[in-house]
């Protein structure tokens, strides 16, 4: 792997992956794929789910690169509006189809002691319970997102994003029993 592509920024990398530097998106796949995998099982709280989605997303990127736009967004958050509405498209599949009880949340219990494993598993599933939007919201924030590049994401506005993850929070603390 080149060291040329240490120092590019991400729609450097797409430029180059556009020209036939195929390192290049190894390089932006490599910077992004453990976020963009955390967003997407976070979302859904199934891993194998998440695993399929996440690759879908990339497959999407490297068919869509050359329609990207730097003046209209960061490459990072057109990434994750790619990701949104994957997890967005997944989620309406799902609605429509009839539930099972394996519809469980899949957590991989690898390296993770029991303490830990209870915390997340009602991590997940409190917000699962949130609404949808809260959810999405939430995650992008815990991904690093500015609440500027999630509006950009989500298509909504500052104070809609500042609402949003104020009640997700809350409804948060209230299920892990934080506040009463």
């Amino acid at each position: 792997m080149s060291l040329l592509g240490l120092g590019r920024s991400d729609a450097g990398l797409l430029r180059g992956y556009i020209r036939g530097d195929y390192t290049a998106f190894e390089k932006l796949y490599h910077r992004h794929k453990d976020a963009l995998f955390n967003y997407v099982f976070r979302s859904l709280g199934q891993y194998a789910v998440a695993e399929e989605l996440a690759q879908e997303v990339w497959i999407t990127v490297l068919d869509k690169a050359a329609t990207f736009e730097p003046r209209e967004a960061t490459s990072k958050t057109w990434l994750f509006t790619i990701a949104r509405t994957r997890v967005i498209d997944f989620q309406r599949r799902r609605v429509n189809q009839v539930h099972s009880d394996s519809d469980s949340l899949d957590v991989p219990d690898q390296q993770l002691d029991h303490e830990r494993q209870l915390l997340l598993q009602q991590m997940l599933t409190g917000m699962e319970q949130l609404p949808v939007e809260q959810r999405e919201t939430f995650l992008l924030q815990l991904e690093g997102f500015s609440n500027r590049e999630i509006c950009d994401i989500t298509g909504v506005g500052t104070e809609t994003v500042k609402s949003r993850l104020r009640y997700a929070k809350s409804t948060l603390r209230v299920q892990l029993g934080e506040e009463t």
